[in-house]
């Protein structure tokens, strides 16, 4: 299961206007199952609500019945083998590359006019990072997503130590693992950091001293964590259950993001044609 884009455009007797209403209702829908307290994580995580009403107070109306509704509106050209063309998502939505205000805004159908605008938002984003500007918005970028994965790693943590404590087994009554769960609820909480600005507005953007000290506090952290979760494995029968957080250099920044650049290779012919994007979940 996941979320897909496929190439479409409206019909020529389409109402374009009831067009991006029903795009509007199936793509909230969406996500709303995305959101999580303090960022974003994999939509497969999270159910999805059975109908959804919009700001204006509109009668609520329900994904399913947005989509039956939308799809006719719809040419969806199949590919040689009779399916639809499709890429996920995720390249654009969980890519630690881009703005995170233009992750969340890739989670919707976008009319030919509307994706052409976007993809060229995002290829000239790509171009500026792989030409080495923007690095310090960049950096906070890896930074966030390296935060918001701590956030659910050392929760998880804490819950798989305290569940120990009531345990009788032998192995629980090692001092190993008393001084490794020790060692775990003695963490601090993970150091705060504010979610990123939006992107510059020019490709030489500035350095910030508290959000780059913010940011070598956070990759102590991680280091602390992986410490724990190393050491309170070690104490677990079989190997224990704890995640690892990936290692976070603030210095490092990657050069090039093979699968985005696929992506942009792969919907090119469809922009040309007149294609937008439907979000096929």
């Amino acid at each position: 299961m996941g979320l897909d884009y496929v190439p479409a455009r409206p019909r020529p007797d389409a109402d374009l206007d009831e067009v991006r209403r029903l795009a509007g209702i199936h793509s909230r829908h969406v996500r709303s199952g995305a959101a999580r307290s303090g960022g974003w994580a994999p939509i497969e995580q999270y159910t999805m609500p059975e109908c959804l009403v919009d700001e204006t107070r509109e009668s609520a109306t329900h994904p399913s019945t947005a989509v039956d509704r939308l799809r006719p509106q719809l040419e969806i050209v199949p590919d040689t083998n009779g399916n639809w063309p499709c890429f996920r998502v995720n390249v654009i939505a969980y890519n630690p590359l881009l703005p995170v205000s233009w992750r969340k805004a890739a989670l919707t159908t976008m009319l030919p006019d509307e994706a052409t605008e976007s993809v060229d938002r995002w290829r000239r984003w790509y171009a500026h990072v792989t030409a080495g500007r923007m690095s310090h918005h960049l950096g906070h970028l890896l930074a966030w997503q390296a935060y918001q994965e701590l956030l659910g790693i050392q929760a998880e943590l804490v819950r798989h130590a305290t569940a120990t404590v009531s345990r009788t087994n032998a192995w629980a009554q090692r001092d190993a693992l008393h001084q490794a769960r020790q060692r775990i609820f003695n963490l601090p909480e993970v150091p705060p950091l504010n979610a990123p600005a939006p992107p510059p507005a020019v490709p030489d953007d500035v350095p910030d001293a508290g959000r780059d000290e913010a940011i070598r506090a956070l990759a102590t952290h991680i280091d602390r964590v992986g410490e724990a979760v190393r050491d309170f494995n070690r104490a677990m029968p079989r190997g224990g259950v704890g995640r690892r957080p990936e290692p976070f250099d603030p210095a490092h920044r990657p050069v090039r993001d093979e699968w985005l650049e696929q992506f942009f290779d792969w919907i090119e012919p469809f922009l040309r044609t007149g294609h937008g994007l439907y979000l096929w979940d």
